[in-house]
């Protein structure tokens, strides 16, 4: 294969001293079966992106609806369930934001 199909690094996400962006994109079905058992038919339904980001440095977010600054994730609304914030005696200080993409929905 070509060197072109790998990369390194983080590029979801612009900064420095990001260790590690996740992104999970999911979507639920309603299953219908047949008569004689087997599944027939199929409807996927509700698109969603569960994502994470863990780095270091200046961060303002909070929970709530915000766009999280991930270039994978556009559209719909965003919301950042949870954010966490740690220091250790032997490392840098650094946080986390984790919460979920809608793709399809509007703020009310």
């Amino acid at each position: 294969m070509a060197a072109s199909d790998v990369s390194f690094g983080i590029t979801l996400f612009a900064g420095a001293l990001i260790d590690s962006v996740d992104t999970t994109a999911k979507i639920d079905k309603k299953e219908l079966r047949g008569s004689d058992g087997n599944i027939a038919r199929v409807h996927p339904y509700n698109p969603t992106t569960n994502f994470s980001v863990k780095g270091h440095g200046a961060m303002s977010l909070v929970p709530g609806i915000a766009t999280p600054g991930i270039t994978s994730i556009s559209g719909g609304l965003s919301l950042i369930e949870e954010v966490k914030r740690g220091e250790k005696n032997d490392d840098f200080n650094g946080w986390e934001f984790s919460g979920i993409n809608y793709p399809n929905a509007l703020q009310v």
